[in-house]
């Protein structure tokens, strides 16, 4: 082989290897996005699971002084009924007037 034609030929190796490396690079650039933003939502779901089981935690530590809160409002509720009692017995008396 002449020298011409060695030059030629690793000439258009040279061109063919850079447009293959270029095109490779266009298609995985976009795939390695994909990746990181794959790899990033995962770890989204990761950290929102790790909050959600603290949240269940904390709610079963709360769950017993809410129920006495409960219990206090219940009873306070009652306590209210019983004072008022009276005054919705005449307004359902005065309505039940009213009708006839």
């Amino acid at each position: 082989m002449s020298g011409k034609k060695a030059l030629i030929c690793l000439g258009a190796i040279g061109i063919v290897s850079t447009i293959a490396y270029l095109s490779r690079r266009k298609t995985v650039l976009p795939n390695n996005k994909k990746a990181k933003e794959l790899y990033e939502s995962a770890n989204n779901v990761k950290r929102a699971y790790a909050r959600l089981t603290e949240n269940v935690e904390n709610l079963k530590n709360e769950l017993p002084n809410s129920q006495q809160t409960i219990d206090e409002i219940a009873s306070l509720l009652s306590e209210y009924q019983f004072k008022i009692q009276n005054n919705l017995d005449r307004i359902s008396q005065i309505q039940e007037k009213n009708t006839k």
